[in-house]
């Protein structure tokens, strides 16, 4: 009479079995690493790290390709949040396919440490940073230090409350009717001449001014009270 083999070979041999049947790793998807590294350029380098992309395929299944060639249609479009994709397949000359992205990433951005009056000027003590997932922060929310220090407040700004552009303008560093210097440079040269503001204006604006001799002139401003002759 023949004896079976105990439980545990049996469980080990089927074990085996299972191993040896699992399927391969899949390789990573080309046309999502292409598109990471297309959106990853335009990041800066801290918040390529925390780079979150959920690409929405269409209901149609794109065709096979070897070589996709994503790029974005809107070159200028604000990061992060929902953005349109093209993909066209290098040496097809078929029309561009065009996928929906969302695109999220956790970083720092800037708050009001206090309460900014209207017509204040933004400098750091005014700061403190928080972190978050910078895709929920308005669509117009001014996130860097460098876009808010040296702005000045059109609004009262809330403690707490993040910035936004449209509450924040270059502060006017030429007034009206104000005297002010205009200077003409050239190679090794620099000549200076006083005139009187027709214009208001802020830092690279242009600004009219009538030289003490009645000449109407423009130059572009490049300080209080300063500016350079020219276009």
């Amino acid at each position: 009479m023949s004896r079976l083999p105990p439980l545990r070979f049996l469980l080990m041999g089927a074990l085996s079995c299972l191993l040896a049947w699992q399927p391969a790793k899949a390789e990573p998807d080309l046309l999502e690493a292409r598109v990471r590294e297309l959106i990853a350029q335009r990041l800066p380098p801290s918040d390529r790290q925390a780079l979150r992309i959920e690409l929405e395929r269409p209901a149609a299944a794109l065709p096979d390709c070897d070589d996709p060639r994503p790029f974005l249609p809107q070159p200028n479009q604000r990061l992060p949040g929902r953005l349109a994709i093209g993909v066209q397949c290098a040496g097809d000359n078929q029309p561009a396919r065009y996928l929906q992205a969302f695109v999220g990433i956790f970083g720092e951005y800037a708050i009001a440490q206090r309460t900014i009056e209207p017509g204040e000027i933004i400098e750091p003590d005014m700061l403190a940073t928080r972190q978050g997932p910078l895709e929920r922060l308005p669509r117009n929310a001014a996130i860097a230090g460098n876009e808010i220090l040296g702005m000045q407040a059109t609004r009262a700004i809330a403690e707490g409350s993040t910035f936004q552009r449209s509450a924040l303008r270059a502060p006017e560093l030429i007034e009206r009717n104000a005297l002010v210097v205009l200077e003409a440079r050239g190679p090794g040269f620099t000549i200076s001449r006083k005139a009187t503001a027709l214009d208001s204006g802020s830092l690279n604006g242009l600004v009219r001014v009538r030289t003490e001799a009645g000449e109407v002139l423009r130059g572009r401003v490049i300080g209080r009270n300063r500016l350079q002759a020219g276009p």
